[in-house]
């Protein structure tokens, strides 16, 4: 069982700053970038509309994909290629809408319009994660560092002004 959303709103520990400046460094090797843990579910809320307007972080992620989906598609079907990405993510969106869920509660948080952009954005990781074990990237490839950060129970809001923010 993984742990969703388990360690949001908890210090960083050495090894997952560690491993976000690892994934960061594949990104953008030649940026400083800051490192900030955001403490709880009203700050994310928070930066991710504050996010939304800022599109370089996503459409850098969706050419990333891009690429992932060519590669991969060079030895599969369109068809079959979806079905693999699919299978691989069957099921997730309830666990993972459930975690938040109860990490919402644990927090004491009422207000729980934020789980779904939790949700989302952890489907999306999934996916991105299997495309990118599909086309052989290897485990230093940005989506599945990323991957391992959700199910470390953490959440990796994104990159803006910057800074990369995780919950």
């Amino acid at each position: 069982m993984t742990a969703w959303f388990a360690r949001v709103g908890l210090p960083l520990a050495e090894e997952e700053r560690a491993a976000i400046g690892e994934m960061l460094h594949v990104v953008l090797p030649d940026a400083p970038i800051a490192i900030t843990a955001l403490a709880s579910w009203q700050e994310a809320a928070v930066f991710v509309r504050a996010a939304a307007h800022d599109s370089a972080w996503w459409d850098d992620e969706e050419e990333e994909r891009e690429l992932l989906w060519a590669r991969a598609a060079e030895e599969r079907t369109e068809a079959a290629l979806l079905e693999l990405v699919t299978s691989a993510t069957c099921g997730l969106d309830v666990e993972l809408r459930d975690a938040a869920h109860a990490a919402m509660a644990a927090a004491g948080v009422a207000d729980t319009s934020i789980a779904g952009e939790a949700v989302a954005m952890a489907l999306l990781a999934a996916h991105q994660h299997a495309l990118a074990e599909i086309a052989g990237a290897g485990t230093g490839h940005r989506f599945v560092r990323k991957y391992a950060l959700y199910k470390g129970g953490r959440w990796p809001v994104g990159y803006h002004s910057a800074r990369f923010v995780i919950f």
